[in-house]
């Protein structure tokens, strides 16, 4: 549209005065190489210090970081992303401590948490949603909306603060969306929900985010380093879960100690299931740990270390079998299942007590129902009842030069003298205790074999 000519000048000026009418080329005379100098001018004249600083809000920081607050103030242009952030940090708590699958987690609503207190006077958090896994129509197709759980996932309080956070950033009845940035609100359809890819790449800007005010607040230890198995998907945390149950010394009760009964909270909800829960699940893990001590103890035979103690020979035995049947091949469920079901390959390592049981349920003396009936016998060890008598215990070279690394440490503490007198007594009782043994395994070995370092 071309612009209107200005008006004529007063009578005053004599003759009527008009400006020389410009000649403007039609619209489909612009051509791209123009559009875009044109572009190129705008861009290159206008940069942020142009427009000025966004404003600050007027909100309080309380948090900090140490000793300093974690950020200097938050201005109007990052309460989106940080609003993202504290989403997506809410999705890592929920689906790290509730054992939930991704889509299981995507799928909570407003609601889904409530605060149960029992009879005895504990308290649970019960979340109610909808699963996916083996829910079927009548003709055995998978039904894709899934349909509600009929037992409740028990979480943890961690988990029902995120839930509570979450639902005052939605507006909405689905609690982990796309839409709730405002950017994204006017060209997305109404709550559309979040998919498993999206969650990768919040998860990708809430770890370069996060890496960012640590490198920003001096505390490098803090970093979270490059994952060497790529991008962190929501499915990883569920496994990850079941992984520190069974590498932590003492299992379950390590777990429950630094993660507030977590092992005992899941192992409730998901009791009962005859379908591929949580349960399954750690019991993958278990058959992955034994899998794991077996190589490392073939390894290490092969390497020429020695084995000491009553069941030095089943030690061997077990790490020979393994390598025999299992080396080199995929380990499957079915797999997996062999291997903890074979009697003759319960080997644990007990880094505490400085050695490796080689499990037998019926001779073990951590074991309070070892004269019952076979089939209430314990299958696994229980490492904070292990016995020094006990005829499963079997040494390696490496468990002895970590018991000589902590006499030595008795010794220093000792010179120091800053043990009160029973402690130092005790101290040194447990010494004799812990050299008599290093002396029993320096003399089942072969003539002229060096004691282990």
């Amino acid at each position: 549209m071309r612009p209107a000519p200005p008006p004529c000048a007063p009578a005053s000026a004599g003759r009527c005065r008009r400006w020389p009418t410009p000649t403007w080329p039609a619209p489909s005379a612009f051509t791209t190489s123009q559009v875009a100098r044109a572009r190129g001018l705008l861009t290159d004249a206008l940069t942020p210090a142009d427009f000025g600083p966004a404003p600050r809000l007027d909100v309080p920081l309380t948090a900090r970081i140490g000793a300093a607050p974690w950020r200097e103030a938050i201005g109007f242009d990052d309460v989106d992303v940080l609003v993202l952030h504290l989403s997506t940090a809410a999705l890592i708590c929920c689906a790290y401590l509730s054992g939930m699958r991704p889509e299981e987690v995507l799928a909570l609503r407003r609601g889904c948490c409530t605060r149960v207190e029992r009879d005895d006077g504990t308290v649970r958090f019960e979340i109610r949603g909808r699963h996916f896994k083996g829910v079927l129509d009548e003709d055995g197709n998978a039904i894709g909306e899934g349909e509600q759980r009929a037992d409740p996932w028990i979480v943890l309080e961690p988990v029902a603060r995120a839930i509570a956070v979450v639902e005052e950033l939605e507006d909405g009845e689905q609690l982990f969306t796309r839409t709730l940035y405002r950017y994204a609100k006017g060209t997305c359809m109404p709550r559309t929900g979040l998919s498993s890819d999206t969650a990768v790449e919040r998860i990708r800007a809430f770890t370069a985010w996060a890496n960012q005010l640590a490198a920003a607040h001096d505390r490098p230890h803090e970093l979270i380093p490059p994952d060497p198995d790529g991008a962190v998907a929501l499915r990883r945390f569920r496994r990850t879960i079941a992984w520190f149950i069974y590498r932590q010394p003492g299992g379950r009760i390590a777990l429950a100690v630094q993660y507030g009964h977590a092992a005992t909270a899941m192992s409730e909800s998901y009791a009962g299931r005859s379908k591929a829960d949580m349960l399954e699940v750690l019991d993958q893990e278990k058959g992955l740990a034994l899998a794991e001590t077996l190589t490392e103890a073939g390894e290490r035979l092969a390497a020429g270390e020695k084995v000491s103690g009553p069941a030095a020979d089943r030690y061997r035995a077990a790490a020979v079998e393994f390598s025999d049947r299992y080396a080199g091949t995929y380990l499957g469920r079915r797999e997996l299942r062999a291997l903890v079901a074979n009697p003759r390959l319960q080997v644990y390592e007990d880094p505490k007590a400085f050695l490796t049981c080689n499990h037998d349920a019926f001779t073990a003396l951590c074991n309070p129902d070892r004269d019952r009936a076979r089939d209430r016998a314990r299958r696994t060890p229980d490492h904070s009842r292990c016995h020094p008598a006990c005829a499963n215990i079997s040494r390696t070279d490496s468990q002895i030069a970590a018991l000589r690394t902590e006499v030595a440490r008795i010794d220093a503490d000792a010179d120091a003298g800053l043990d009160p007198y029973p402690i130092a007594a005790r101290e040194q009782q447990r010494k004799d205790h812990l050299t008599a043994i290093i002396s029993r395994h320096d003399a089942q070995q072969p003539a002229g074999t060096e004691p282990t370092e």
